[in-house]
């Protein structure tokens, strides 16, 4: 008899999170096949499981689904594990589609490794 993990690893939560939504929405565009891919292939895994456990599903969801595929791979491989959690939880959704669409890379890269996480916030709190 196999025994059930009581959880599943990043990669492994990751993917079933990737694959549910093809199976009970419309297909995806080519921009969230991309992301997906930046996301799988190329992400340090620790930023990965930063993404995947502590994000707001919404935030996640409209990372993965508006984000230009350069742009989520710069927070994907060079964020500080913390800041990236804080781009990812309380802010407004609006703020942080545009960060992912609109910005520098260098400046977002400056801004996900070198601000600290009440900045940040503050900064995508759209308030």
């Amino acid at each position: 008899a196999t025994h059930c993990q009581a959880t599943m690893p990043p990669y492994s939560l990751f993917l079933t999170l990737l694959c549910l939504p093809m199976i009970l929405t419309a297909p995806l565009t080519d921009k969230e096949v991309q992301n997906r891919i930046v996301a799988v292939s190329k992400s340090k895994p620790e930023l990965l499981s930063v993404a995947v456990s502590q994000a707001d599903p919404d935030l996640l969801r409209a990372a993965l689904t508006h984000a230009k595929p350069e742009l989520l791979e710069k927070a994907l491989t060079k964020a500080d594990p913390a800041l990236l959690a804080a781009a990812l939880q309380d802010i407004d959704p609006e703020a942080l589609i545009t960060a992912l669409t609109t910005s520098d890379g260098l400046l977002l890269t400056l801004a996900l490794t070198r601000s600290n996480s009440n900045l940040l916030r503050t900064a995508l709190s759209g308030k």
